[in-house]
């Protein structure tokens, strides 16, 4: 009976360690925390992480042998998403313990806030104000039509220059991307402030914002 217990174990442990297997990457972790946002092709999913196909490929494949991303077809194309919401709350329980126990995390995001230009705003603070701020999403459109807080403007990042003539200057304009994982909130703001905007970054992101109001 002994053994039967230890094998029982041993067995759940093994299969466990799978999911394991796919955290274990700087970039498998990045993979999973874009597809927080929504569901993408392995195309995009290169494009987004900085890394080609064939490289997105292979770090998709162990996340699916792991369990932790599955695939659908979509003409042409096979489309990754999370295979269940809780692996989106997995990816960000441990994006909150980086930030609580590892310093060089706060270190980065601090040296990030800092930057000349560039003003933050708390959740709190934010949800307390956004009924009379102007809310600009800067996440790709996809990711947006997903879900986004209530109100949000969707204008993606690389099309912000050019669509700075139709925002407000006088309004606040609290802007938000994918969270304390993402700088292109800090970016936004930093060119909004620069072009005579007033502009605050959310470091926060969609789920971060329901969450709280749950």
């Amino acid at each position: 009976m002994f053994e039967q217990a230890v094998n029982y174990k041993n067995g759940l442990y093994e299969e466990l360690s799978k999911i394991g297997k796919g955290l274990s990457s700087d970039r498998r972790l990045e993979i999973l925390d874009l597809l927080t946002q929504a569901p993408k092709s392995v195309e995009t999913i290169a494009n987004g992480v900085g890394i080609s196909v064939a490289n997105a490929s292979r770090h998709l494949q162990i996340l699916k042998d792991s369990h932790l991303v599955k695939t659908k077809r979509k003409g042409n194309h096979i489309i990754y998403s999370l295979s269940s919401p809780k692996i989106s709350d997995l990816v960000h329980l441990l994006t909150d313990i980086g930030n609580s126990e590892l310093s060089d995390m706060k270190t980065i995001q601090d040296k990030s806030d800092a930057q000349d230009n560039v003003k933050t705003i708390s959740l709190k603070q934010a949800q307390e104000e956004y009924k009379n701020c102007f809310v600009l999403d800067v996440r790709p459109s996809d990711e947006y039509a997903a879900g986004h807080i209530q109100s949000a403007i969707n204008v993606p990042l690389e099309t912000l220059k050019e669509s700075m003539p139709k925002l407000p200057k006088d309004q606040k304009i609290i802007v938000y991307c994918r969270g304390r994982l993402c700088a292109n909130s800090n970016i936004a703001t930093q060119i909004l402030n620069r072009n005579g905007f007033d502009a605050v970054s959310l470091n926060s992101s969609h789920y971060d914002w329901n969450k709280i109001t749950e």
